[in-house]
């Protein structure tokens, strides 16, 4: 494998980004195995909707691999336009712990979350994300 394309779901903006991690998260690690102990705070900005996902991202991904901090729960908002660059913020509370090797099952290698394919779709009922992580 070298890449993997990753959709997520939710009914909210801020909803379909908490999934996003979840899915960037799990494709590396069984999130069943995590024990969110450990609460983290996490911010991300972008000029539109699409860099505000990359940039969470790499956040979630920077956490994992700097930090060592394996996250499995998410909570986010999203705030629009709240400075003169009318751009977006997200401000996101995470829980995880640290990562164990014996405990969390390794899965494959994320090299990069990439711009190309990435897709937010906001429907009447809901949002999708759409993102491909080279592996």
């Amino acid at each position: 494998m070298t890449d993997a394309v990753i959709e997520a779901y939710g009914c909210t903006l801020d909803e379909a980004f908490e999934n996003s991690a979840c899915g960037l998260v799990n494709t590396m690690f069984d999130l069943k195995r995590v024990s969110p102990t450990q609460e983290i705070n996490i911010q991300a900005k972008g000029y539109d909707i699409k860099s505000l996902l990359y940039d969470w991202l790499e956040k979630v991904l920077l956490t994992l691999l700097v930090d060592n901090i394996l996250i499995s729960v998410f909570k986010v908002k999203i705030y629009e336009n709240i400075n003169k660059d009318n751009g977006y913020f997200l401000s996101g509370i995470a829980k995880g712990e640290y990562l164990n090797p014996k405990k969390h099952h390794y899965k494959v290698e994320i090299k990069a979350i990439t711009y190309h394919e990435m897709e937010v779709i906001q429907e009447k009922n809901k949002v999708i994300t759409r993102f491909l992580l080279d592996l």
